[in-house]
């Protein structure tokens, strides 16, 4: 038996023809309706998250990982506002969740009832589309209007860019009334996307443009895996003119590529980059996450800057754009190549020599490394099992990883949207739910695992999650930037020293725990890491100030 909510049936009806199956529930009386209803369908499964804020990263790891919209179900007041974070990460990922939030009726809003607040369109910046439902069906009119409200919100996430969408559902007491709903297959509108690329005219222009350059620069950012644009850019990397630079988080690999561009771009000095400035830009939707790229491309701009972008979107992060493609990167890539006349250009070799360089210059700092983060980094990296999905929290392990070329078959994942700290363990948990095949690995520090160490507080906590946390102490990134680190206050106010441990965190959750304070027990315990059957955790403790000095003593090593 379901609620005898008669809106909440009809969502539920809408929810299972749209093909949403997973429903990430956190406990709540508003919301008893579409907890009643969703837990009594088999079709859907749900999952227990008490912590809203926690849940909303979850319900991020899972629809990361399939590209499926997840629901989001809470009560109403202040447990909805805990979504916010969480939906502007996805918001700027472009991953797709539905948020179902409870709320009182309109007429009891600002009237000092308990648990109230004004929810609609309370994350109109952080959502394609939302809406509030009508409290009452009572003629077919209103029924009528609460479906096409509903269509609407859910034909959301097949038009334009993916995101998160917000349905907030006013309910009336009682609030646990039961009835027997035959469930049936409900309208359910389609949508046909056309597939936006350039005429044959504009193609035309567009490879003349390209033909008449020396130096063509395609910058790749984050990406989820994606076969076709793979093997098209591992095709134009092939050519002279060229240089395909990608990041560890842009999930595409080739042996043409130019990988790990923190560490060669940090060898190129002002004297010399201006032979590495692109005439052409080439990119495409996703954040990049290297600065010192940016840096370069802003202090050196290319003479051209094209955005592909299958929603047009104007993306301006080089200040230097001067085109946008609305077409999907692979076809549009593959329409335009053969258009494009071969010429001899060192630009690639450029490059490529360059990688040559660094890759020397990386593993001589690796055999000399002394205990540190860095050192931690290089050996858990390097240990990676082909087939392995890694999730890398902000801010340091995601900058430690552009520094290594170990992501040949492995995903790699972080939250770039909006760069925060606060969902990292709580998405990487999320991730391993929708992925259950396969090892997920979280890298993170301790800040970001002590601020979401909630995310173990799961009744579904997956076991195919393994979590390595690298605790020095503090907010290591503050202790090498340029800014903090000259500061009287880093270690109080910037990176908030602490001489916290994590053991007795795993033990109140029940999660196997180990730590480590060199390599010796390092490199035994990430095997025991790897074979546990359920989640587990390795912390790792290395000194704050060394690995600062470690790491600017790298950059050092690879400017020569």
């Amino acid at each position: 038996m379901t609620s005898d909510k008669k809106t909440v049936n009809l969502l539920a009806d809408m929810c299972l023809a749209q093909g949403i199956r997973h429903i990430i529930i956190s406990p709540g009386s508003r919301n008893a309706p579409l907890i009643l209803t969703f837990a009594a369908i088999e079709s859907f499964t749900c999952h227990v998250v008490v912590d809203e804020r926690s849940a909303a990263f979850v319900a991020l790891g899972m629809a990361q990982q399939t590209g499926d919209p997840v629901a989001l179900v809470c009560t109403s007041g202040t447990a909805v506002l805990n979504y916010a974070p969480a939906l502007a990460e996805a918001y700027y990922q472009q991953v797709p969740l539905l948020v179902l939030t409870a709320d009182r009726p309109t007429e009891w809003i600002d009237q000092a009832d308990g648990q109230t607040i004004r929810q609609d369109g309370i994350f109109t910046n952080f959502v394609r589309h939302h809406c509030t439902l009508p409290p009452d069906l009572h003629t077919p009119d209103d029924e009528w209007l609460c479906r096409r409200l509903i269509a609407d919100a859910l034909l959301a996430f097949d038009q334009g860019t993916s995101g998160p969408v917000h349905i907030n559902i006013p309910l009336r007491e009682p609030l646990y009334g039961r009835t027997v709903h035959q469930h049936k297959k409900t309208h359910h509108v389609a949508y046909s996307q056309g597939t936006s690329m350039p005429d044959a005219d504009t193609l035309a222009e567009l490879a003349q443009l390209w033909s008449g350059t020396e130096r063509v620069m395609v910058l790749a950012g984050m990406h989820r895996p994606d076969v076709a644009l793979q093997q098209v850019l591992q095709q134009m990397s092939e050519r002279e003119r060229v240089a395909v630079l990608t990041e560890s988080l842009t999930n595409l690999y080739g042996e043409g590529f130019v990988r790990c561009i923190d560490r060669v771009v940090a060898s190129i000095g002002d004297d010399e980059a201006p032979l590495f400035r692109p005439d052409l830009l080439i990119t495409f939707d996703g954040q990049v996450l290297s600065k010192m790229v940016k840096t370069l491309l802003r202090k050196y701009p290319p003479r051209e800057h094209w955005h592909i972008s299958p929603h047009g979107h104007a993306t301006d992060t080089y200040r230097c754009l001067t085109r946008v493609v609305e077409a999907d990167p692979a076809t549009f890539f593959t329409q335009l190549m053969p258009l494009v006349e071969p010429t001899k250009s060192r630009y690639r070799d450029l490059w490529h020599k360059r990688v040559e360089q660094t890759n020397q210059q990386h593993q001589q700092a690796m055999q000399a490394l002394p205990w540190s983060d860095l050192k931690v980094f290089d050996m858990v990296l390097n240990a990676l099992p082909t087939g392995m999905s890694v999730q890398l929290g902000n801010s340091t392990p995601v900058r430690y990883g552009q520094l290594f070329d170990v992501w040949n078959g492995i995903d790699c994942y972080a939250n770039r949207g909006t760069s925060g700290i606060d969902g990292c363990v709580s998405t990487a948990v999320g991730a391993a739910l929708a992925r259950r095949e396969v090892t997920h690995l979280l890298v993170v520090g301790d800040v970001s695992f002590f601020y979401d160490s909630n995310a173990l507080w799961n009744q579904h906590l997956p076991s195919n999650l393994k979590i390595v946390i690298v605790n020095n102490g503090g907010g290591g990134i503050f202790r090498y930037i340029p800014g903090p680190s000259d500061t009287d206050e880093l270690e109080q106010f910037f990176a908030t020293s602490h001489h916290m441990h994590a053991e007795m965190i795993a033990r109140q959750f029940g999660v196997a725990y180990w730590r480590c304070e060199n390599e010796t027990d390092l490199r035994e315990q990430l095997a025991t890491l790897m074979q546990h059957p359920h989640t587990a955790i390795v912390e790792v403790m290395t000194p704050a100030k060394e690995s600062a000095r470690v790491l600017k003593g790298y950059f050092a090593a690879m400017r020569g």
